[in-house]
């Protein structure tokens, strides 16, 4: 596991909160941290921690075999994916404790690194099913699930928009990526996005099969990607074969895409297909009034299955009220 191996440690590691969204707002981090920096015995634990620049990042505590837990283990606790108001709360209580309990090892990491790590955790717990205890859902076979035809039919988008001018670089998100049939093209092209489904099953599946990234999956929601990401967070958002988009559930799509266009930054490549034209249509419409200008491209073919209609586009640069006062 990626955190054993940053923090130089062989014990079994726990993260506190239950899924990486959670830790958005990590209430049992704060409140336990807070319980320990009043603790009697505070200053003799065991800790690691780990840090970018000056900022700290995360805590680890050293947890003794017991008769309850007949093993040793290390608890992790982190406030790198929390809200700012509540990152500098952990940060406060982090050092608070730092302050009469050095650590016995103090592990500088790039934060998106520890991102990288707090991903992959979270997707481990979840292949081996300790986020779904009751899972009944048997694995099934690569060639039953996945579909070279299909890996080769998002190959070709993207010599179509090298073509267009619209290849996508920097940092990458791709939205509803279920099992990660297309996510499996984008790696082949030498990409690496941040893979996100709220679908925990399909996830898992694209995880067994080990087509998804552990480190760059997350179960989450779509239509909240902006609670989780500051805007201007990526350079390219992406899609495939969304829907199925109807006028009675265009909402939801419609939300995705402006979810999309928010965490996207000026310039940003912005990419989504879709089986119809009234579909693409419905997409279309929602991203070129939220500030992106691109185009329809009819990709139809012969089988009429797959991404038989996109757009893609740039979101343009927005331009602050002062700045349009500046103009004046």
């Amino acid at each position: 596991m990626l955190l054993q191996e940053l923090l130089g440690i062989d014990e079994e590691i726990y993260l506190v909160e239950e899924s990486y969204t959670v830790q958005r707002t990590p209430g049992l981090t704060l409140r336990y941290l807070n319980s320990v920096r009043n603790f009697p015995g505070a200053g003799s634990i065991r800790l690691i921690k780990v840090r970018e620049g000056g900022h700290t990042m995360g805590l680890i505590f050293f947890n003794p075999a017991d008769e309850e837990v007949p093993v040793d283990f290390w608890s992790v606790f982190t406030g790198a994916l929390a809200s700012a108001p509540l990152k500098a709360d952990f940060e406060a209580l982090a050092d608070s404790i730092l302050a009469s309990n050095p650590p016995e090892k103090d592990v500088e990491l790039s934060s998106e690194t520890w991102r990288d790590a707090i991903n992959e955790y979270y997707s481990l717990m979840l292949v081996s099913r300790n986020l779904c205890p009751v899972c009944s859902v048997k694995p099934e076979s690569y060639k039953s699930v996945f579909s070279e035809n299909r890996v080769k039919r998002v190959t070709e988008i993207f010599e179509l928009l090298r073509k267009k001018g619209y290849y996508p670089e920097g940092r990458l998100l791709e939205v509803c990526c279920g099992n990660g049939m297309s996510t499996l093209a984008l790696y082949r092209l030498g990409l690496n996005p941040l893979a996100v489904e709220i679908n925990k099953c399909t996830v898992c599946q694209g995880l067994e099969q080990q087509v998804l990234n552990p480190q760059r999956t997350v179960v989450m929601d779509a239509t909240a990607i902006s609670k989780y990401f500051e805007p201007g967070s990526f350079d390219a958002v992406m899609g495939f074969m969304l829907g199925l988009v109807y006028e009675f559930n265009k909402g939801l799509w419609t939300g995705i895409m402006r979810e999309a266009v928010s965490v996207a930054a000026d310039g940003a490549v912005l990419l989504f297909t879709v089986s119809s034209k009234p579909e693409i249509e419905i997409l279309a419409d929602t991203l070129l009034k939220a500030g992106v200008e691109g185009e329809i491209v009819d990709n139809t073919d012969s089988e009429g299955t797959y991404d038989q209609w996109l757009f893609v586009g740039r979101k343009q640069k927005t331009i602050s009220p002062e700045n349009e006062l500046s103009f004046v």
